[in-house]
């Protein structure tokens, strides 16, 4: 059996599979890809000075440009692979009848697409990872086995992250008399631009709800405004909206999770998160030049992803492998506000 292309892969995963990551379809809307080992991002600091008042007939004096710079951050690589032994298009394959109804040529077919779809979730869940860290804690931290612990930094202020103590925790406030608006409405008060939307985690959400003021104001019956009405409605049970506080803040519980090495499961938010941004928010998933030397040889360096698919003669197996350099970039880290309630 031939080889399956790079363009006949890329088309598999298009048209088969199906995951929609919260973080990465609400604030990371945008793609860029690089033929450089390394991601570039120009960074323009914002100034926060007023328009000075002057004289219609004195000549206006030209603005001091503000730092420029250009970012360089380096991805870390991925490159989920498997084998398909001789062995398996002959056996029965899961959810087949017994006896098998499919031919060795169409299990291996099947093989084939399945794998690809387990290996493009893997890197989609692992850039949803990298989206909520981005998010939660303004930096990225890569870690891998062979691969040099390294520190991406948003450069967020600390005031930006707030861990609540003692009498302001959530949970030690009377639910009868508090009212968490006047929290939301600071903490709002500290991003670069407006707040219209908070994500929580369902600890988070459990204890906001308690407040009466939050069960007499919350408007459930007014259907989101955000990207996320328009955008698929199966978030696979792992976000769910949950009404309009006030004017305009809409609020989300996010329940994902994932398997770490050791095959547990663990929540991609912290216990008892809150955060505070806006669903028009810009972050990029970018992605650094694919190394391998093949696909550099048919002019492939800038892309998203590289499958390919190769025989090797002894042992005699059948390899599929997908590869990605990607970088969740907030390029204002300060857009969001992060609560530990």
């Amino acid at each position: 059996m031939e080889t399956l292309t790079t363009n006949q892969m890329l088309g598999i995963t298009e048209k088969l599979f199906k995951f929609n990551p919260f973080f990465l379809m609400m604030f990371f809307p945008n793609e860029m890809t690089f033929e450089t080992e390394e991601i570039h991002f120009d960074k323009i600091s914002q100034s926060g000075k007023l328009a000075p008042f002057v004289s219609p007939m004195v000549a206006g004096k030209a603005n001091r440009k503000q730092g420029f710079a250009r970012e360089t951050l380096l991805p870390a690589y991925v490159k989920p692979k498997d084998i398909i032994n001789p062995s398996l298009p002959i056996k029965v394959k899961v959810g087949e009848k017994s006896g098998g109804t499919l031919s060795a040529a169409q299990r291996r077919q099947w093989w084939r697409t399945h794998l690809l779809g387990e290996q493009e979730l893997k890197i989609l869940r692992r850039e949803e990872w990298m989206a909520v860290q981005a998010v939660v804690t303004g930096k990225v931290m890569i870690v891998g086995e062979d691969y040099p612990a390294q520190e991406v930094d948003f450069k967020r202020d600390a005031g930006n992250n707030i861990t609540l103590v003692g009498a302001a925790k959530w949970a030690n406030c009377d639910i009868n008399t508090y009212d968490p608006t006047d929290d939301v409405e600071d903490w709002a008060m500290l991003a670069n631009g407006p707040i219209n939307i908070a994500v929580m985690d369902k600890t988070a959400w459990r204890l906001y709800k308690r407040f009466k003021v939050v069960k007499d104001m919350l408007k459930t019956d007014s259907g989101s405004r955000t990207k996320m009405e328009t955008g698929p409605k199966d978030l696979g049970m792992t976000a769910s909206y949950k009404g309009t506080f006030g004017a305009d803040l809409e609020i989300w519980v996010y329940n994902g999770q994932y398997e770490d090495d050791t095959g547990s499961k663990q929540p991609f938010l912290p216990d008892g998160t809150v955060i505070l941004g806006n669903d028009g928010y810009q972050g990029v998933r970018a992605y650094g030049a694919i190394q391998d030397a093949k696909a550099n040889d048919q002019g492939v360096f800038a892309a998203k992803r590289y499958p390919k698919n190769w025989f090797t003669d002894d042992p005699s197996v059948e390899n599929i492998m997908t590869q990605s350099a990607p970088l969740m970039v907030t390029e204002d880290a300060d857009a969001f506000v992060v609560i530990r309630i």
